[in-house]
């Protein structure tokens, strides 16, 4: 179908949308407390949102959406995303102290030159060497962790729920896109995740300064790795 060519456009713009939404919810529906009043129309329409464009993105996965290969947009892409991890990682320390939030910094600024690095191969239609391509699963997954003691102190779901959203589906993303290295991936859910990214990150972006390009680079990179060649030459 035709319409499935828009999807990458599409999941940005229904992410927007959705930042749009709770942009509203936050600048009307907050008490003297600084707390969201729950329960009003405007969250659940940005739940219902989020429901329907996951439903939209499986239907558009399980299809096994084709799109024609475009090796310069998904390298742009991936040069975006490194840069926003690396800028990222280089301006602001991890959330927690110690070996973790070291970990995390060192994890983005590797993860950075590694899609950089991965951008070239993508570029020249060569296969992204594996260990290159999962360093970036890996931040996410420290990200996860790095994050989940300031979230899980959060008095609302609200106030992170998309923040936790846009990294899971960035660690199932990247895990799928390493997995394709070595013919181990499920485009099906590399699909998915891809969309799923996209949406939520930009959803997200509606929060501390230090990870809005993180959010925007990230969600870019997403939606453009689905223009990525199929069938890469491995790499010699």
């Amino acid at each position: 179908m035709k319409i499935r060519k828009y999807l990458p456009a599409g999941a940005l713009a229904l992410g927007l949308a959705c930042y749009y939404l709770r942009r509203i919810l936050y600048s009307v529906y907050v008490d003297g407390t600084g707390l969201l009043k729950t329960g009003t129309a405007l969250e659940w329409s940005i739940y219902a949102l989020t429901a329907l464009s996951v439903l939209l993105f499986a239907m558009a996965a399980r299809k096994q959406m084709d799109l024609t290969p475009n090796p310069a947009s998904a390298a742009v892409g991936q040069c975006i995303g490194g840069l926003g991890l690396g800028w990222t990682a280089l301006r602001y320390p991890g959330e927690m102290p110690g070996m973790l939030g070291n970990l995390w910094r060192i994890l983005g600024i590797a993860s950075a030159l590694c899609l950089i690095w991965s951008a070239w191969c993508t570029f020249r239609r060569k296969n992204t060497p594996f260990l290159f391509s999962l360093a970036p699963c890996l931040f996410w997954l420290t990200h996860l962790i790095d994050n989940y003691r300031g979230w899980s102190g959060q008095p609302q779901l609200q106030s992170y729920l998309f923040a936790l959203l846009a990294t899971m589906s960035m660690v199932l993303f990247t895990y799928h896109t390493a997995g394709e290295t070595v013919d181990m991936g499920k485009p099906r859910m590399r699909c998915f995740s891809a969309l799923s990214a996209g949406f939520a990150c930009l959803a997200a972006i509606l929060g501390p300064d230090k990870t809005q390009p993180l959010w925007l680079s990230c969600a870019i990179w997403a939606v453009t790795s689905l223009y990525a060649p199929k069938n890469p030459k491995k790499t010699e």
